[in-house]
């Protein structure tokens, strides 16, 4: 049993009325207990482990048949050990480098400085090959021989067409290091994940390696070990170097700011928010088209849809709101504002999940919203091939509401909370797809409310390609 024990915080950053006070409370939870882990392992550090490991192994990028276990060391050099559970050595495979290129010789420099900062450390990477599907292994490092870790548990990513439900969480905002996020980190662990989807602004205030490591790989080391985490760029990213400590701390697909992967029966796009990428529209239109799952979830930082404190991104809508119209996305799943709030429009479910230890605001109107709720929070989600099922759970354990959406043709396509629900936002579907003509960066935690105005009329429409493989699911 793990008790977090927490108190007060004066809010002062906003003096007045836009921001809430400071979470306070105490967190009492049991973690769901992880067969995995008595198969391998925790993969805590040894004492060796201590002296060379400067950022706890973290999972990437898994696929049926591949992983990436990456982490950060005062010593490039590191192997990997996969085995199975019961002890067989499956294979060995040497770390690389997946740091910046510019800043290796510095950092081999630094190594004799203690302690080394995380802006210094080595970020290397194994990766794993020629795995089995759905998948239970086991790893651990080691250098010349000598382990810096326990071993701990590797799954692969579930095959489709199994009849088994694929888990996972997604959480925006977490990363203040403060006490709702740790809150929301432990109560997390009530729930079955196979991996994190994480939704922007994990490193306040500005993303930085070393708020990096603070705010969020210190906080969330303990499942980052064995489950894949797959992020998307936030606006605090963004801030340092076009968010280059992100992109260099996370080993992801294609070019990392935006990608793509599959787990089970559900097609995953991280979609970059932060930055105008005429290319990047072309790109989903042609991604979306060519997948062939029955679930489509898309995920970004900043919310096409939203009545929170800087109202609706009309950029972010324009850019990519008709091309996921057009390819029937399921869901489309956005952080920056620090609440929950669901939106139907033109078949998708829109939501906005920011409540990962930011601190909350306030509300600015409701006619848009199906359901809003001022809370730290995290969403669960259970999916097979016929079913998807979210839940918004709050940081003490009760669910906001429920979510259920079916690809039977017999039940209801949508209930929530258990009942059918034919709602829609009266909302008219974007008819062109626009450019984003604007940076991100900023606002950042407004002081006041922001109301965001549409790019101008003269602004070009971008050519994407229309799919002729796509169709209704």
């Amino acid at each position: 049993m793990k008790v977090l024990s927490l108190t007060l915080v004066a809010a002062t950053a906003c003096g007045s009325c836009y921001h809430l006070p400071l979470w306070k409370g105490d967190v009492k939870v049991t973690p769901l207990e992880r067969k995995a882990i008595k198969k391998c392992g925790t993969g805590a550090l040894t004492t060796e482990g201590t002296k060379r490991i400067t950022r706890e192994p973290y999972m990437q990028s898994t696929t049926t048949t591949s992983t990436i276990v990456a982490w950060g060391t005062r010593d490039p050099r590191g192997e990997l050990v996969v085995s199975e559970p019961g002890g067989d050595v499956v294979q060995r495979v040497p770390a690389f480098y997946a740091g910046n290129p510019d800043k290796e010789r510095r950092r081999r420099a630094a190594q004799a400085r203690d302690p080394v900062a995380a802006d210094d450390m080595y970020i290397v990477a194994a990766k794993v090959m020629e795995l089995e599907p759905t998948h239970l292994y086991c790893y651990q490092i080691s250098v010349d021989g000598v382990a810096l870790t326990e071993p701990a548990p590797m799954n692969t990513a579930s095959a489709p067409g199994l009849d088994e439900p694929v888990n996972f969480v997604a959480v925006g905002d977490v990363g203040t290091g403060g006490a709702a996020e740790h809150a929301i980190e432990q109560r997390m662990t009530e729930s079955p994940f196979e991996f994190i989807v994480l939704l922007g602004d994990i490193a306040y205030e500005s993303g930085k390696a070393a708020q990096l490591n603070g705010n969020f790989f210190a906080v969330y080391k303990d499942v980052l070990r064995y489950v894949p985490v797959y992020p998307t760029l936030g606006n605090h990213e963004r801030l340092t170097n076009q968010g280059q400590p992100y992109l260099e701390a996370f080993v992801l697909p294609g070019k990392e700011s935006y990608y793509s992967f599959d787990w089970g029966p559900i097609h995953f796009v991280a979609i970059d928010t932060t930055k105008r990428d005429s290319q990047q529209l072309i790109w989903l239109d042609e991604d979306l088209g060519k997948n062939k799952l029955p679930w489509t979830i898309v995920f970004g930082h900043h919310p096409p849809y939203s009545n929170s404190l800087r109202g609706p991104q009309l950029w972010i809508r324009k850019a990519f709101a008709k091309i996921v119209t057009d390819h029937h996305v399921d869901i489309f799943l956005t952080g920056h504002e620090h609440q929950y709030e669901r939106f139907r429009i033109a078949g998708v479910n829109y939501v906005v999940s920011g409540g990962g230890g930011g601190q909350l605001t306030r509300f600015f109107g409701t006619q848009q919203a199906l359901k809003q709720a001022t809370a730290h929070h995290y969403l669960a989600f259970e999916v097979t091939a016929k079913a998807l099922t979210m839940k918004a759970i709050d940081i003490n354990g009760r669910e906001i509401e429920s979510l259920k959406l079916s690809k039977e043709p017999d039940k209801p396509p949508v209930k929530v909370n258990g009942k059918p629900d034919p709602r829609a936002n009266p909302v008219a579907p974007e008819k062109q797809i626009k450019p984003d003509e604007k940076l991100h960066d900023k606002p950042d935690d407004d002081k006041e409310q922001i109301h965001v105005a549409p790019p101008p009329d003269e602004t070009t429409p971008i050519p994407v390609k229309k799919s002729t493989t796509s169709a209704k699911r």
